[in-house]
């Protein structure tokens, strides 16, 4: 839901002047967060949420009930200028965790409570980052971390620092997502750059002719019960794509 709702408020508000879009980003926090990788909304009821600076600090802020004033509640060093946060159930205890990468290639999976270490990559382990998604890639009942990291798709385990699966393909997606895009019931992952793949055995199962955009989500747009891949290209032309039929169904 998040890059859904990144792709239709970034047509609204790419028009406005830079202040306006400040007063925005300050006013309603979900507005800053859909537009940043860096930054994930932790309680949308109380207006909390964590983004990460280029200095390499988490910081989360809150919303003040009695000034209106957001604030900070707490915040923690990653060594690095973040590169993309996602708050998802990244180790199988049921509870939400904080995944997040750096621009020098690490991976953290932090408790989304005290933002303490529950493990990461050792440096140098990866150089480089471009996405990542978390879903349970295999049906065990325990989700994964699926990257693309040094021009390979990567699979980690969630609940600890071990490698699954690296790809001998090449790629170089910048945005990754994963559902049952063609109602078989067994989920693929989406690249943006237009490859489908199997979730389970890691096949590619087709490739679109074009990519899917900058940004994209998988979103059950027409209500058929199977996901849609609803991209923006470069210049804010949006693509709907039915995965199941492999055709474009607006752009």
């Amino acid at each position: 839901m998040k890059r859904f709702l990144l792709i239709t408020t970034l047509l609204a508000l790419i028009a406005l002047p830079a202040a306006a879009q400040r007063w925005v980003n300050i006013s309603y926090p979900w507005s800053f967060v859909e537009h940043h990788k860096a930054a994930e909304m932790l309680d949308d009821t109380k207006d909390s949420f964590i983004y990460g600076t280029e200095r390499g600090n988490l910081i989360v802020m809150e919303r003040d009930r009695m000034t209106g004033r957001l604030q900070v509640s707490k915040q923690r060093e990653v060594w690095a200028p973040v590169k993309e946060i996602h708050l998802a159930e990244a180790t199988g205890d049921t509870r939400n965790e904080l995944v997040v990468s750096t621009r020098r290639g690490d991976l953290f999976v932090l408790e989304s409570g005290n933002l303490a270490d529950l493990w990461r990559t050792p440096e140098g382990y990866f150089t480089n980052i471009n996405c990542f998604t978390v879903g349970d890639t295999d049906g065990d009942g325990q989700p994964e971390i699926i990257l693309i990291a040094d021009d390979k798709l990567v699979i980690m385990a969630g609940g600890e620092e071990t490698e699954l699966y690296r790809s001998s393909e090449d790629f170089n997606a910048t945005d990754i997502a994963m559902a049952d895009v063609d109602g078989d019931e067994q989920d693929e992952i989406v690249l943006n750059t237009g490859e489908v793949i199997d979730a389970k055995f890691r096949q590619i199962e087709w490739v679109h002719d074009d990519p899917f955009g900058d940004v994209f989500d998988l979103f059950d747009i027409d209500g058929d019960g199977i996901v849609e891949i609803v991209g923006v290209g470069p210049s804010g032309e949006v693509l709907i794509l039915d995965g199941d039929e492999q055709r474009v169904k607006w752009e």
